[in-house]
């Protein structure tokens, strides 16, 4: 099985268990949450890191692999047959490629034939496109006993022009990528505003008995659930469960209610925007990891810092 696979496995299964054993310990509606939650970190957090380390390395190996091609080109000019240019051309250095340079030399010092070896190798790198299908042209070009070193230089010209072409495209796109951290940063300032001087008015609005016509209403739509383990007030005490853990207030208080709420859809807003960011400058969900992870911590302390300094 793929490490990749293997992860998500493991992943599913942990978050599975931790599912049921939220449902046994119903009766503790916190522990409850507190569970499915870790058990969502589980099944999202360490799948996505590993997608995300992948896709930078296989970004470097592409950096690299023009360079290698030409090298066994050139060494084919000087009269070495394909195999025997692959294995002088596996002495050099080639960045992070080289620990699987190495390996084709070894399995070809070995008698492995060259068909199978590339085979091999293709699978390793079968999340690019780019590498699989350039060896598959090797291959071809190989046994129709053509010119591979011509065909080598063209695919290493071709390689280097798709990977201008996109550190071009990221160039263009980056003020796209910059206007989903604006965004996300106004969402966040709004939600605070919103808190700051919504939530007070409510407030008086219910203490008032509405003020304006309308009948006396609770500011806090989860009052009724306070101290009830009933299985419906599961959301509302999710939202008690992060009042308490950060210290937004006590669940009697409507402002803790809308700083939980807030919480998580400034969190929400941050993991998804960050997706966006990848997806528009990169071609890649993946990509966009790292950019989630950013949102995510920066709203996570702006948001916490801001309450814990009294300023909403």
């Amino acid at each position: 099985m793929k490490t990749d696979k293997l992860i998500l496995f493991i992943s599913v299964i942990i978050f599975v268990g931790l599912v049921v054993l939220s449902f046994f310990l119903s009766k503790n509606i916190t522990l409850s949450i507190n569970l499915i939650f870790i058990g969502i970190i589980v099944l999202t957090v360490p799948y996505s890191v590993y997608r995300f380390f992948q896709f930078k390395k296989i970004r470097s190996y592409e950096r690299d692999l023009p360079k290698f091609l030409r090298d066994i080109a050139e060494a084919q000019r000087a009269g070495l047959t394909l195999v025997q240019a692959i294995r002088a051309s596996a002495k050099s250095e080639y960045g992070v490629l080289t620990n699987e340079i190495r390996k084709i030399e070894k399995q070809l010092s070995w008698n492995v034939p060259l068909e199978k070896v590339l085979k091999k190798f293709t699978e390793r790198m079968s999340d690019s496109k780019i590498i699989v299908r350039s060896f598959m042209l090797i291959d071809q070009a190989n046994k129709s006993g053509g010119n591979v070193e011509d065909a080598m230089d063209s695919l290493a010209t071709q390689i280097e022009s798709l990977r201008d072409v996109q550190e071009e495209k990221s160039a263009m796109l980056n003020q796209q990528v910059v206007m989903m951290y604006a965004i996300f940063f106004i969402f966040m300032g709004i939600t605070m505003s919103l808190i700051k001087f919504l939530i007070p008015l409510l407030q008086t609005q219910g203490l008032s008995g509405g003020g304006l016509g309308l009948q006396s209403f609770n500011a806090n739509p989860c009052h009724t659930c306070i101290n009830n383990p009933d299985p419906g007030c599961f959301g509302c005490a999710s939202f008690f469960t992060i009042s308490s853990s950060l210290d937004f207030g006590k669940p009697e208080d409507p402002a803790s209610y809308y700083k939980a709420l807030f919480f998580i859809m400034i969190l929400i807003q941050g993991f998804f925007s960050g997706l966006i960011a990848g997806q528009i400058s990169s071609d890649s969900i993946v990509e966009g990891v790292k950019h989630s992870l950013i949102m995510l911590f920066a709203g996570f302390v702006v948001f916490v810092l801001v309450i814990k300094l009294g300023l909403i």
